[in-house]
């Protein structure tokens, strides 16, 4: 969550024009995050969300993304669900960008977690995983493989200025993950981007999933690595505990099968680029936009060494 784009008084009243969502009380941005502009609505009826696709999102997809959504919402999986509009349309234009209008979703992400969390983050990720495997819409992984090559030569020459010495190790790494990745695992749809601050807890149980304008159709093992990269380092140190408790909470729910663990360490290495590849684009371009507050990319490059000197996946068990 982000505010790149600014919404008046006015702007906000012409939305709520658009839908039966009552009487505007107040409103503000939403400032965390990267992605997206989303404001909070308060009205005399409830508390709702407005997201505006920003740039990165593909707004061809949006209709897959809200599928996943409700689909997710259906089998116990809460998440902001869209709301239709007077003329029972999902999708608005608000300065000619596409916007829409969310359920609001109660509970606060942490900064902080435990043992416990990792175990329900695991098992509601294996939940995911189950819920969407027979939705009717299913578009690619825009940010797989291709991307990191594409990406890497468009950064290449700005890449020692942001990670001192990175450029030969990086290059290295992507050949060596290219010609490792598996070409066929237990795939379907996955979230892509379930990271802390995509976590919602309320009364130390999660209260929902967020932002799923990652989600696509690649190997379900490659969500889980992105997913233990994003819990089980701790100041880029990795946390067995951690680990140890999202893969039971996952494997409560949806056991991997031998490949998958066979391919972790590969997995996970290809989701530290693919986080890598995304903070160092942004860190480069961050003079382009005003609200942009790009992450660390020194902390996936971290995790991505520290992978790198994994010799086999048995060893994140010892």
């Amino acid at each position: 969550m982000a505010v790149h784009t600014e919404l008046s008084k006015a702007n906000i009243k012409e939305i709520l024009t658009r839908y039966e969502l009552g009487k505007l009380i107040s409103y503000e941005g939403i400032q965390e995050g990267i992605e997206n502009t989303n404001y909070l609505i308060v009205t005399d009826k409830d508390r709702f969300i407005v997201t505006i696709f920003e740039k990165r999102v593909d707004v061809s997809q949006i209709p897959f993304y809200f599928e996943v959504m409700i689909n997710s919402q259906s089998h116990g999986i809460d998440c902001p669900i869209p709301i239709k509009d007077k003329h029972g349309e999902f999708v608005n234009i608000i300065k000619k960008k596409k916007m829409a209008v969310f359920i609001f979703l109660e509970g606060r992400s942490k900064k902080e977690w435990t043992n416990v969390d990792c175990f329900q983050v695991g098992e509601k990720l294996a939940k995911f995983h189950l819920a969407n495997k027979k939705n009717r819409l299913l578009v690619k992984n825009n940010f797989g493989l291709n991307y990191w090559k594409q990406t890497f030569k468009k950064i290449s020459k700005d890449l020692e200025y942001i990670i001192p010495n990175s450029h030969n190790i990086i290059l290295k790494e992507i050949e060596f993950v290219s010609y490792n990745w598996p070409r066929k695992l237990p795939d379907g749809v996955i979230h892509a981007d379930l990271f802390p601050d995509n976590v919602f807890f309320k009364n130390k149980k999660i209260s929902g999933f967020l932002d799923f304008y990652f989600s696509c159709f690649d190997f379900l093992s490659y969500d889980f690595a992105i997913t233990i990269n994003a819990w089980c380092f701790y100041k880029q140190k990795f946390v067995q505990n951690f680990f140890l408790n999202l893969l039971s909470g996952y494997e409560s729910i949806r056991k991997l099968e031998k490949e998958e663990f066979q391919n972790l360490n590969i997995l996970l290495r290809g989701a530290a680029l693919r986080f890598l590849f995304t903070r160092i684009y942004d860190s480069i371009n961050c003079n382009k936009n005003k609200f942009l507050k790009p992450k660390d990319p020194l902390e996936f490059y971290k995790i991505l060494n520290f992978h790198m000197n994994i010799k086999s996946s048995g060893d994140y068990f010892e």
